[in-house]
């Protein structure tokens, strides 16, 4: 009887918790880079913006802003996607943030 309570109080993993649905910071620069990155390169364009919201409304919920913008604001992610930051606007960890690379 006692270990049948102890069971029902224990706590059971959350959805996702396995990693698979899970957000990471490598696949939020993933993501970023096909979505946004690479499609602007193979336009010829020079530059290319996002933000943090745009990026959230994907992976959400499981993707938190501050997640977000320590993935995209890593030097990772501007050597990952062979990009230069020119501009970052908005909250340092909000859906405001605003992203603008050049394209190397």
């Amino acid at each position: 009887m006692f270990k049948s309570l102890l069971n029902f109080f224990k706590r059971k993993p959350a959805t996702g918790s396995t990693g698979e649905n899970q957000a990471t910071a490598d696949g939020l620069r993933k993501y970023a880079k096909v979505t946004y990155v690479t499609p602007a390169r193979q336009r010829g364009e020079k530059r290319v913006s996002f933000n943090a919201s745009d990026l959230h409304r994907v992976m959400d919920p499981r993707a938190s802003y501050p997640l977000i913008c320590s993935a995209i604001d890593s030097k990772k992610f501007t050597e990952f996607a062979r990009v230069s930051l020119v501009k970052r606007e908005g909250a340092k960890q909000g859906a405001s943030a605003r992203w603008t690379f050049k394209i190397l």
